[in-house]
C-alpha cells in the first residue's frame, strides 16, 4: 500500500506518546486505539485552528458533528512508549460536511504508521439532521 498523503500540505500537528493500555497482546497497538488518538487530534485541531473554543457543550449544543466515515491505512504497527505526531488538515468542506485527512507517523523519524479520511457531517442540534455549514465556521475553515 502506497502512502497517499505528504505531511508538508498539514496545519496542524500534535506530538503523542503511546501507553501500555493501549498495546495488545501483540504488544502493538491495538487498531481501535488510533481513533482515539485521531479523535484527541481533531479536537487539538478545532481548539488551534478552527478556534473553536472546547468545553462541555462545544459538540452537543455549538457544534454539533455525526462522523460518517473513518477509513484508515494502517502501514506499520506503534508499540508501546513509541513518540507519534499526528498531522491534521482539512480536505474539502461542502454544505454539510467536512472531510479530513490525518497522518500519525514515528516523531523521530517520521515513519508513517497510519494515514485517515474522515468525514464529518453537521447536524441540527435538537433533530440530529443534517445542516449547513455554520457559516463563521466556515469562514475559520477557510482561514486555515
Amino acid at each position: 500500500m502506497e502512502q497517499q498523503y505528504t505531511q508538508s500540505d498539514y496545519v496542524h500537528s500534535m506530538p503523542y506518546r503511546v501507553r501500555s493500555h493501549e498495546c495488545d497482546r501483540q504488544g502493538v497497538v491495538h487498531n481501535a486505539r488510533y481513533l482515539e488518538m485521531l479523535e484527541i487530534a481533531r479536537i487539538e485541531f478545532c481548539r488551534d485552528v478552527m478556534h473553536i473554543p472546547i468545553d462541555h457543550d462545544t459538540f452537543a449544543h455549538h457544534h454539533k458533528f455525526f462522523f460518517v466515515r473513518n477509513a484508515l491505512n494502517y502501514f506499520s504497527p506503534a508499540r508501546f512508549d513509541d513518540q507519534l505526531i499526528i498531522y491534521t488538515r482539512v480536505a474539502a468542506v461542502g454544505t454539510t460536511s467536512i472531510t479530513l485527512e490525518q497522518i500519525i507517523n514515528m516523531l523521530i523519524d517520521g515513519k508513517r504508521m497510519v494515514e485517515c479520511e474522515s468525514v464529518m457531517v453537521s447536524v441540527d442540534e435538537q433533530s440530529d439532521l443534517p445542516k449547513e455549514i455554520d457559516p463563521e465556521l466556515r469562514k475559520r475553515i477557510s482561514n486555515q
